[in-house]
């Protein structure tokens, strides 16, 4: 009874407060003049590393959103490719600010998170817009024979059985539904986040974990649909010379690694595996090394893209010479041209 007691108090500490006794302080989070006044050589090398990634990130940013503005045509898509190509370097620059700035890293924190429940749903606006909406997914899928598959992440490991249904315009818009109440749902907790965080500091940290859980099945419910959605319309031919695919699946990797990096470093603070810390708290300098990885991520996700997403390699670039050979909307009007000509001579 008394081993039950003990696992159940050191589960609650590490959700609450800390495994550590740290009597020594620091127990505030510096200001960053004297937390960068008060730098050790390892925070020094650190801090030089991620500014030299994350500059890295946001010029590549510069140039991906140049030529998205050039090359792809269609406003919409263009303005959600645009979104979405801006994804690494608004995180990145808000995770480096707060490895200068110590003392915003939840805001940091926050506003990426809040950014990427929005790309979420764009990149599924991209894809409808892609496959000229939900009437002509339904048309092309039902003549193809396929189905709507509902065995897909992050419920699919849970409930193994989960059948496929009949495909109906009225099931899409559902799903799209889903998508889409999560940036609406993330908006009202980003705001009761920051309330609580700003007016309570370090006090309101077991209640924000109770609102993160409150708001957890609107996250998988948005993230639910999104990939069932990608993958009943993957399946479409007309999809790939776009790589819809590497889109979405680069923005749902990075998006895995940032949500699950918070829980993670936060429990290993709790468990004192970064100490008592020099500079600031556990939890602060738990949340720095988060940062430093956040930045990293950003900088291989931005050369991933660029090297996958190549205008040359991507209809979406309809505009750039070598895409517009190839892509769907050329070779319908080649076709078309073709058919004419054999009429004209007729």
């Amino acid at each position: 009874m008394m081993k039950n007691i003990t696992l159940i108090e050191i589960a609650y500490k590490l959700l609450t407060d800390s495994l550590l006794n740290c009597t020594n302080g620091p127990f505030q989070v510096p200001a960053s003049q004297k937390f960068l006044e008060n730098l050790t050589s390892t925070y020094i090398i650190a801090i030089i590393f991620s500014t030299v990634l994350c500059l890295t990130t946001v010029a590549f940013g510069v140039i991906h959103l140049g030529y998205i503005g050039i090359y792809v045509t269609h406003p919409y898509r263009r303005a959600f490719v645009l979104y979405l190509a801006g994804t690494a370097p608004f995180v990145s620059s808000f995770a480096l600010i707060s490895m200068y700035m110590p003392r915003i890293w939840f805001l940091a924190h926050i506003m990426s998170f809040f950014y990427f429940s929005i790309a979420l749903y764009f990149v599924i606006c991209l894809l409808m817009n892609i496959a000229e909406g939900r009437q002509q997914i339904v048309r092309k899928i039902a003549s193809q024979s396929k189905k709507l598959s509902v065995q897909t992440p992050p419920f699919c490991c849970v409930f193994p059985c989960l059948p496929t249904l009949e495909i109906e315009s009225r099931k899409i818009k559902f799903c799209e539904l889903m998508v889409m109440q999560n940036p609406a749902v993330r908006l009202f907790a980003t705001i009761i986040s920051l309330i609580l965080y700003f007016e309570y500091q370090d006090a309101s940290m077991v209640a924000l974990k109770v609102l993160d859980f409150i708001f957890l099945p609107s996250l998988l419910l948005g993230i639910y649909g999104c990939h069932i959605l990608v993958t009943t319309v993957s399946k479409l031919d007309e999809l790939i010379p776009y790589r819809y695919i590497v889109v979405f699946r680069l923005l749902d990797i990075y998006f895995m690694f940032f949500g699950l990096q918070q829980p993670i470093f936060d429990f290993l603070a709790r468990a004192g595996i970064f100490g008592c810390g020099t500079l600031m708290p556990p939890l602060e300098t738990a949340f720095f090394w988060k940062n430093f990885a956040t930045i990293i991520e950003s900088f291989f996700i931005s050369i991933i893209s660029t090297a996958l997403l190549k205008p040359s390699r991507s209809a979406l670039f309809d505009k750039y010479p070598s895409a517009s050979c190839s892509s769907p909307s050329a070779e319908s009007q080649g076709s078309i041209t073709s058919m004419s000509t054999q009429e004209s001579k007729a």
